[in-house]
This record gives structure tokens, sequence and C-alpha cells, in this order.
């Protein structure tokens, strides 16, 4: 993948909403700048399938509406099959109806914060995110190397790596193949 420049996010909306016009068919992909993925699945200029962080549909679309700055690349290659219903049919005017991205609007919270305790990342051996990274690659393309970065920065071990990358996988029998292949080549067992 070539490096695109960042853009606001607007002109993110507005590169998919001329995707859309040009009636394309492929997958829109979106990396933050911070390093955050959303996929926007098209065919014949509609919007079948919306992606990222491992959510879909309208939780996708929120969650993508955090994102300030970004880059898009267009790859007809990819095509995904169709989401179910409740996924299809993502308007892009709802992206550009509150121009504020969510996290933005979140209240601001004052006083001391209760402490999550959570497992510092774990640091992997790079013969074994290369295996994830070629399985993922199998189920959502190019894109598997961002993601594999991504979840391998915050994933306290391997089991919980794998099931955060199998999460990535549109389709839930994907994701149930990567688990087990996963698992196998890693030694993990079920996951």
């Amino acid at each position: 993948m070539t490096h695109q420049e960042l853009m606001p996010f607007g002109g993110i909306v507005e590169q998919l909403r001329q995707f859309c016009e040009q009636r394309r068919t492929g997958t829109a992909f979106i990396v933050s700048d911070d390093n955050r993925m959303a996929q926007v699945h098209l065919d014949c200029g509609k919007i079948v399938m919306l992606l990222c962080r491992g959510q879909r549909g309208a939780d996708a679309l929120a969650a993508m509406r955090t994102m300030l700055r970004a880059s898009v690349r267009f790859d007809e290659n990819y095509v995904a099959k169709k989401d179910n219903v409740k996924a299809a049919g993502i308007n892009l005017m709802d992206l550009l109806n509150d121009p504020a991205p969510l996290a933005a609007r979140a209240p601001l919270r004052v006083g001391p914060q209760p402490l999550r305790a959570r497992p510092a990342p774990a640091a992997f051996a790079g013969a074994d995110l290369l295996k994830l990274e070629r399985m993922l690659a199998a189920h959502i393309g190019p894109m598997a190397t961002i993601v594999c970065a991504e979840h391998a920065g915050e994933a306290s071990d391997l089991r919980t790596l794998v099931m955060a990358l199998a999460a990535e996988i549109p389709d839930k029998k994907q994701a149930a193949d990567f688990r087990l292949e996963a698992g196998r080549a890693l030694g993990l067992g079920a996951v």
C-alpha cells in the first residue's frame, strides 16, 4: 500500500461521496492519523458494508466519525459479499449531519477517575506476527498489515491478539476459521 496524504475527515466523506456518484465497486480503506482503520465496501456506488474497529453498520459509523484526519485508498479488486440488511444502506449524509466528531462532544469528567486495570501490551515474536498477518490477509486483504500492527500494540497475549484480529473479519464463519487456523499455527489450541 502506498502512503496517502492525510486529510480532514470531511475530505474523506467527500471522497466516499464521489466513489458513490461514480458507481464504483470495491473497498475504500481508511486509516486515521492515530492508526485506526475503517473499510467502506461499495457495490455499484451503494454502501453494502461498513467496518471500523471490529464494529459494523451504525456502530462502525459512530466509530468512524471520531476520526479527525485520515487517508483513503480505493481497491477495486477487493469486493466483499453484501452484509446483512441492518448494516447495508448507510447514508453518507449521516456522516455529514454533525461535522464535529463524536469524541469532541464527550462530556468532560471532573474529579478522580477510577483506575482501570489493563494488562500491558505483550512483545510478540516477529515470526508469530508475520504468520497472523498472512492468515488475516486472506480474509481482509492488504489492510492486514496495519490491523495486525494496531492490535499487536494493544494485546496482552497471543490468544487476545488472535481474538481481536478475528473480530476484524466481516464474515463470522471466516472469523471462526481464522481463530482455528491461528490457534493451530501458534500452538494455542482452540481459540
